[in-house]
């Protein structure tokens, strides 16, 4: 067995071990590798003769199969052969752009096996999105499902191009058929050295604000998702569920080197549209007992009645959207368990979080991750005090973080996060005396009004505990005395309509809860938010939207202001 796996499973079985989160911040150290390639060094080790189930798939049409991690081992051996005679050289790029299969699993394994880098992609991209992430990342070979073949129409320069899916009479020659990886050898010797400095996979930021641009990790990655293991609470055993879309960094997170760190068996769930009562139903079936989804799924869950169904829950956990007080009380109420928040990036592992045993602060993203230093910092780059706002900065000297990234593909901008020896995160939170954080909101996003500082994450929590408010979203505004002040964007729960009426109670409700100096001064319904592909809200479009109102002289639709409820309100007297 080489040094550097006898130190990564020293280092995983510690975190395994379940040591409590003082203990555990105490004696984590992140290990030196020099040569490790996490898919042949780590997970054929543990998959080789290794009969218990890796991975589970189902789909919303009945299907169902199933992979030990024998299968894995050796269905993946066939995909590092099967590319290495397509001619993939160490360092080039693969993209992926599939949905959920046991097959995405085999093919990232296959790829990190044959030296080829990852570069999953959304199925939701156009093909001029497609033609761009190849030619501008020069990605060299494409696996995609049959679905979205049509994608790549514009794109010429790939070496190779492989089909995953039910054969298709209309698939194009240029198509080579996934199928053909059944002629290959279940067994693989690497015809080069990979070292844990090599490029292992990269992904397409969001881009909420700017272009996409490309986050570059290393083969340190899956190894900095012990601390995302850790978080997560999976043992060997368990089987988890992570709800997130292929085409993200959170899926590799959650639904392939964390849980797999731990020998757990991962669930997956294919299906067009997400019915929060479906997967409820599939998570009981199959008795998922680790969960990890987003704020968003959680809101859509709890509108269900879950009381009807008897699940096997042993850890629930949240990341990729701050989570809201009432969320955290509702599911407690609902499923007797605390859901457990958790924050990192695209650029990162898992870098602070509630951790299990530790006590749950309302609104609080919880403390630093084991093998992290992290500190608000000002525009200075010096430490703030206990309580003082900051930019969330990552210590990267004397030891970086392993699982951070090690560049952005646009060198401007990495020397930007890059600087004073901290990797800048680019949100804003805080920090008590007790090391638990609070998130403000991304340093694009706070604005000021009437003097104050506003955090939209701020004002819309408490918005959220409306009975009637599905998602809410602030941005700035200005009001008819060319102030700046708070608009929130409201969705409503199924069963309660936008109208003047539910305008007021709204109102009330704002002027029962809130401070005046981040009261929203105007409301705007809508049926649905602008989000990226990745679900998360598009404030920029929202700020574009009510700016373009403004222009025309207009207002929206369903928009409503708070001097228009003078009476209602009583704002003669406030």
């Amino acid at each position: 067995m080489k040094n550097e796996l006898i130190e990564f499973l020293k280092l995983r079985d510690f975190v395994l071990s379940g040591p409590d989160y003082t203990t555990c911040r105490q004696q984590f150290y992140w290990p030196r590798l020099v040569k490790f390639n996490w898919a042949l060094d780590y997970f054929d080790h543990i998959a080789r003769d290794n009969p218990n189930t890796a991975l589970i798939y189902a789909d919303e049409a009945g299907n169902e199969k199933r992979a030990s991690f024998e299968e894995m081992r050796q269905r993946s051996n066939q995909v590092a052969n099967f590319l290495i005679d397509l001619g993939l050289k160490k360092g080039d790029r693969v993209l992926v752009m599939m949905d959920h299969a046991v097959e995405l699993h085999q093919i990232f394994l296959g790829i990190m096996k044959a030296g080829g880098v990852i570069i999953p992609v959304s199925t939701l991209l156009s093909p001029d999105d497609v033609l761009d992430r190849v030619t501008g990342a020069g990605i060299k070979f494409a696996f995609a499902h049959r679905e979205y073949l049509d994608k790549f129409a514009k794109v010429t320069s790939l070496t190779a191009k492989i089909s995953v899916g039910t054969p298709s009479a209309s698939q194009p020659d240029s198509w080579i058929d996934f199928a053909t990886v059944s002629k290959f050898g279940t067994e693989f010797n690497p015809p080069f050295i990979t070292y844990s400095t090599d490029e292992l996979c990269s992904f397409f930021t969001s881009g909420t604000t700017a272009r996409p641009k490309l986050v570059v990790h290393t083969h340190n990655y899956p190894v900095g998702h012990l601390t995302t293991t850790y978080w997560i609470g999976c043992k060997k055993g368990d089987i988890h569920y992570n709800i997130s879309a292929p085409g993200w960094a959170k899926y590799t997170w959650s639904s392939f080197f964390a849980p797999w760190n731990a020998e757990a068996t991962i669930f997956v769930y294919r299906y067009k549209r997400f019915v929060a009562r479906d997967v409820l139903s599939m998570m009981e079936k199959y008795r998922v007992t680790t969960l990890c989804a987003p704020l968003s799924v959680w809101k859509l869950f709890l509108v269900e009645d879950l009381s009807s169904f008897r699940f096997s829950f042993r850890q629930l956990v949240s990341a990729g959207e701050p989570l809201n007080p009432e969320i955290l009380r509702q599911v407690k109420e609902k499923l007797g368990l605390d859901l457990r928040e958790g924050y990192g990036q695209t650029e990162s592992t898992l870098m602070i979080g509630n951790f299990i045993g530790e006590p749950i602060r309302e609104g609080s993203l919880g403390k630093v991750a084991p093998g992290y230093n992290i500190v608000p910092v000002n525009d200075l780059l010096e430490p703030v005090k206990p309580g003082e706002d900051g930019q969330l900065a990552v210590e990267i000297y004397p030891v970086k973080p392993l699982g951070l990234l090690f560049a952005l593909s646009d060198p401007a901008k990495n020397a930007e996060v890059f600087k004073g020896g901290y990797y800048l995160t680019g949100d804003t939170a805080t920090v008590d005396q007790d090391g638990y954080f609070q998130f403000i909101g991304r340093t694009d996003d706070v604005f000021k009004s009437l003097d104050y500082r506003i955090s939209p994450f701020e004002v819309e929590s408490e918005l959220m505990e409306h009975p009637a408010v599905l998602e809410v979203a602030v941005v700035p505004t200005i009001d008819e005395r060319q102030r700046i002040v708070p608009k929130a964007f409201i969705v409503l729960k199924p069963g309660f309509e936008p109208g003047r009426a539910m305008a007021v109670e709204i109102f009330r409700f704002i002027h029962e809860r809130m401070a005046p100096y981040k009261r929203p001064r105007t409301i705007e319904f809508m049926r649905e938010f602008p989000k990226t592909i990745s679900a998360k809200v598009m404030r920029k479009d929202l700020k574009a939207y009510d700016q373009e109102l403004k222009n025309k002289g207009i207002r929206g639709e369903f928009e409503f202001k708070e001097a228009e409820f003078a009476a209602e309100l009583d704002l003669s007297r406030k």
